[in-house]
């Protein structure tokens, strides 16, 4: 069984059950990035999977891909860099809770900022291992 969407789903449950984080999105937290959408909003986008066998029990290393959007005007990247802190908070170095799963972590990989237009993006990365 893949960890994949397991993976997704712990991901997603864990930031959208915090008040602070959603209300900095709007409650905009998506699969697909929508069309005409309101600002700010956040997208769990790619990931990709490897397995991660040790001692004869089966696990998978997830790495999954965020991005932060925001039309912020004169605020450049402000807005979507305090979102990315409130979500590294609740997952950097976090045990996640999985279906199926024992020992699962949660580790930030790597973030950077991009422009797009009128657009301020983030990318976020973040592997999550579970037994």
């Amino acid at each position: 069984m893949s960890a994949m969407w397991e993976t997704q789903k712990a991901l997603y449950d864990t930031l959208s059950e915090d008040s602070t984080f959603m209300a900095l999105i709007n409650n905009r937290i998506y699969d697909e990035p929508p069309t005409n959408e309101q600002y700010p909003f956040v997208v769990i986008g790619e990931s990709t999977e490897i397995r991660e066998n040790r001692l004869n029990q089966i696990g998978y290393e997830t790495t999954a891909i965020f991005t932060i959007y925001d039309k912020s005007g004169g605020l450049g990247t402000y807005n979507i860099k305090a979102i990315y802190d409130r979500m590294n908070t609740l997952l950097n170095m976090k045990r996640l809770s999985m279906d199926n799963y024992t020992m699962v972590i949660c580790m930030l990989d790597n973030a950077f900022t991009a422009r797009d237009g009128d657009k301020r993006l983030m990318n976020v990365r973040y592997r999550v291992i579970a037994h």
